[in-house]
């Protein structure tokens, strides 16, 4: 069996909604919220049959707009919802799920 499961890929793109492109969303979108989505479904059955938990990694702006970063909020946000959903549907399973925002960390 499989009692946890991390979802931790991200990436990231800049740039304001005018000039961001739609495969800047669609890229950003397919690792951050997709590839979240795909493993997830892949290996639930596994994790509900071990009654474990799924720990999804997002962000602070996953919950909070921020200029210039509207790809990446798009895909966080959707990443937030599926957590929320997911949680609720997996109570009567016994599975827990986890949404860890962290904050903005910057290199030094």
């Amino acid at each position: 069996g499989l009692w946890g499961l991390v979802n931790n890929a991200g990436v990231s793109t800049f740039g304001e909604v005018e000039f961001a492109s739609l495969d800047n969303y669609k890229k950003v979108a397919e690792v951050n919220l997709w590839g979240t989505v795909r493993v997830t479904k892949a290996f639930l059955p596994l994790i509900r049959r071990a009654k474990g938990r799924v720990v999804n990694i997002t962000s602070m702006l996953g919950r909070m707009a921020s200029p210039s970063r509207s790809c990446y909020c798009v895909s966080k946000f959707g990443v937030a919802a599926f957590s929320d959903c997911l949680r609720q549907e997996m109570y009567r399973w016994g599975v827990r799920v986890i949404l860890i925002e962290p904050s903005n960390f910057v290199a030094a």
